[in-house]
This record gives C-alpha cells, structure tokens and sequence, in this order.
C-alpha cells in the first residue's frame, strides 16, 4: 500500500546505496534532526498522499461529460456511427453514453485532427465513433448526450468533489436530474 511507503530517520544519514533501493521501490524518505520537521513533513506527504489516491480513484470512474452532436458532422451512421462532436466535461474510451434517460451506446474512439486521443475536455470538437445507435434513429444531429454515471460512480464523484472542474459539477447535477426522472432514489 503506497500509503505505508515511507522511511521517517530522526538524525541519521541513508546510504547512497539504501536512497537508490528506496528510490527504485517507490519509498520515500524523509530525514531530519529537527523532530517537528519530520512530523510536518510526514503530514504534508500524507495529504499529498490521499490527493493523489483521490485522483486515481476518479480516473476509474466515468466523469461527467456532455457531447452535442453537431450540424453536418455525421461521417458514417452506424457500426460505429461516427459524429463531430463538442464536448463539455470530460469523456474517454469505453464511456457509455445516454440520452435523455435512454441508453444509446458507448465511445469506442475520440480523435481530434486525425489522431486517436486518450480523452476530450471542455471545448475541444473532435470526432468520437459511438457503437449501438444508428444516426437518424437513436441520435440526431444537434442532439446532447451525456455520460452515463451509475450511481455508486455519482457518489465518488460528490465525495471528491473538490477535484472536479466547476463545469463538471454542473454537468454532474444535469446527469443526476435525468436519472432521477426514471429513479427518484438514484444517487442517495
């Protein structure tokens, strides 16, 4: 556990040799002959710790994104339909995707000026291949879309709120609305 990955020394010297073996496995040390130096910095790599932990937590979980399709964008209309896109939030690979309170599929690939990207984020307009729908039938051009956060997802993302760019909380509060319409209880 990263969290236990530390060697606190109160006025001693680490070899060469003992800092290049910590070093490799991922353990800090932390040496001081001032005894409240080694407590603050032990509490400040504590925090540093657990932000670090929050964030990873958060890229396993599907974040709040919003896609409009846009206006003669469609490239291809199914297996995968392949759409222009502007995006709000955050999506990736793999995220599935809602509209209104319906499922309609799941991102396959972004890509933004001919390159496959990892993610897309507020602003950027990039083509996503969606599997499932069929433009003119599931989706349109204009519609919205929005990432399908489960709930046990939703309750990370409240948890570690802090972490989340104010757009995402907004789009995180419009994907709550949505699923409360089928499911009052979704979220709590």
């Amino acid at each position: 556990d990263d969290e236990y990955k530390i060697v606190i020394g109160f006025n001693t010297k680490t070899s060469e040799e003992s800092r290049n073996f910590a070093k490799d496995k991922g353990v800090k040390i932390l040496e001081s002959d001032i005894i409240y130096r080694l407590s603050e910095g032990y509490g400040k790599w504590k925090e540093e710790m657990n932000e670090e932990k929050k964030k990873k937590e958060l890229e396993e979980i599907t974040r709040p994104g919003k896609l409009k399709i846009l206006p003669g964008f469609v490239f291809r209309a199914s297996n995968p339909a392949i759409v222009g896109c502007e995006v709000e939030g955050v999506v990736k690979p793999g995220y599935k995707l809602m509209k209104s309170e319906k499922d309609v599929g799941e991102i396959k690939q972004i890509q933004s000026q001919g390159e496959n990207v990892s993610e897309a984020k507020t602003g950027d307009k990039v083509a996503i291949s969606i599997s499932g729908p069929t433009v003119g039938r599931q989706i349109n051009e204009s519609d919205v879309l929005y990432t399908d956060v489960n709930s046990e997802e939703y309750k990370k993302l409240k948890k570690n709120e802090q972490l989340l760019t104010e757009m995402e909380k907004r789009i995180l509060e419009e994907i709550k609305n949505i699923k409360q319409k089928s499911d009052p209880m979704w979220g709590f």
